[in-house]
C-alpha cells in the first residue's frame, strides 16, 4: 500500500485564519474582485473605448435622466425646505461627528427630512447639454461620470409624516410614500442593530441602494468600486448633516441583504441595499 504524501506545511496554512495568512487572501471574494478590477494599460486602453461607445446622444440623454419614480404613490413635497441659506460650521461639524446609537422619542420635522436629503443627495447644480435642452443635473457628492447611481429609501418610525416606507425624487423634490404603516418588527429582524443601536426609538431609517445599471454600463466591473466610494460620500454627507441640525446617527452594516431589499421592494440583483443609516435624537 503506498503511504499518502502529507505537506505539513500546506496543511498548516489551511488551518491559519490569521490575516497575514495568504491562503485567507486567497480565498477572499473582497480580494478575488479588487485584483481583477485592477487596471493595465491594456485594461485602460479597453476602458477609453467603451466610454467612447457611451458618448452616443441617446444614451447620455438617458443617463442625465438618473431618476427612479413610483408613479401612483402619494407624495410629499419638501422643495420648501431646500434652505440655501442654512448655515454650519464645517470644521467644528466634522471634529463633532460621532456614531451616537441611543434614541428618545423625538418626531422629526419635515424641515429636517428636507434638509438631510437636499443638501446629501439633491440636485445643486445644472449644467446644458450640447445639442439642445437637456440638461446634466449635479449633486453634493463626486460620482463616476455624473452617473448618480445610488437611490434614498427612508422609514419614517417617528415623524410628522404617516409611518412607513418612503422614496426620495430629486427630481421633483419629494418623497413618495411607497409602503404605508408600521415597520419595525419587521425591520429589528433583519437589521441587526440592537441592543448596540436602540433603532426602536430612532426617528428614521435611511437606505441606500445603487442601481448598478447606470453606472458599469460605462464603466465595467471597475464601476462597482466607484459605486461604493460614492455610497461612502453619501453616508458622509449624511452624518455630517444630520450633526449640523443636531441630531444624531449611526451607520448599521449588520443586515439581511435580500430581506432589507424585499422591504424596499426592489430586486435585489439589479438594484440591493449598499448602506443602513439610523438617525434620531439623543438625551444630550
Amino acid at each position: 500500500m503506498k503511504a499518502m504524501k502529507v505537506n505539513f506545511r500546506k496543511n498548516i496554512s489551511n488551518l491559519d485564519k490569521s490575516l497575514d495568512n495568504k491562503s485567507y487572501i486567497n480565498q477572499s471574494l473582497s480580494m478575488f474582485y479588487h485584483e481583477n478590477s485592477k487596471f493595465t494599460r491594456f485594461e485602460l486602453m479597453k476602458q477609453g473605448i467603451r466610454i467612447e461607445r457611451f458618448s452616443n446622444p441617446f444614451v447620455n440623454k438617458r443617463a442625465s435622466q438618473p431618476y427612479k419614480a413610483h408613479p401612483t404613490s402619494k407624495t410629499f413635497s419638501i422643495k420648501e425646505y431646500e434652505d440655501t441659506d442654512f448655515k454650519a460650521d464645517i470644521f467644528n461639524t466634522i471634529l463633532s461627528r460621532r456614531s451616537r446609537r441611543t434614541y428618545r422619542d423625538y418626531a422629526i420635522s419635515l424641515n429636517e427630512i428636507g434638509k438631510l436629503l437636499y443638501f446629501s443627495y439633491g440636485i445643486t447644480g445644472k449644467e446644458k447639454m450640447n445639442d439642445e435642452d437637456h440638461f446634466w443635473h449635479f449633486r453634493a457628492v463626486p460620482s463616476g461620470g455624473g452617473l448618480y447611481p445610488l437611490e434614498i429609501y427612508m422609514y419614517l418610525n417617528n415623524s410628522v409624516l404617516p409611518k412607513g416606507i418612503y422614496h426620495y425624487r430629486p427630481d421633483i423634490s419629494s418623497i413618495e410614500l411607497i409602503a404605508e404603516g408600521e415597520q419595525m418588527e419587521v425591520i429589528k429582524e433583519i437589521v441587526y442593530a440592537e441592543p448596540i443601536i436602540n433603532i426602536t426609538k430612532c426617528s428614521c431609517l435611511v437606505f441606500i441602494t445603487s442601481v448598478f445599471g447606470r453606472n458599469l454600463i460605462k464603466y465595467g466591473d471597475r464601476g462597482y468600486r466607484l459605486i461604493l466610494q460614492e455610497v461612502g460620500s453619501l453616508s458622509q454627507n449624511m452624518s455630517l448633516i444630520c450633526e449640523a441640525l443636531h441630531l444624531a446617527s449611526c451607520m448599521a452594516g449588520g443586515y439581511i441583504d435580500n430581506k432589507v431589499n424585499d422591504l424596499l421592494m426592489v430586486d435585489g440583483t439589479l438594484e440591493t441595499i449598499q448602506n443602513i443609516i439610523v438617525i434620531g435624537k439623543t438625551n444630550s
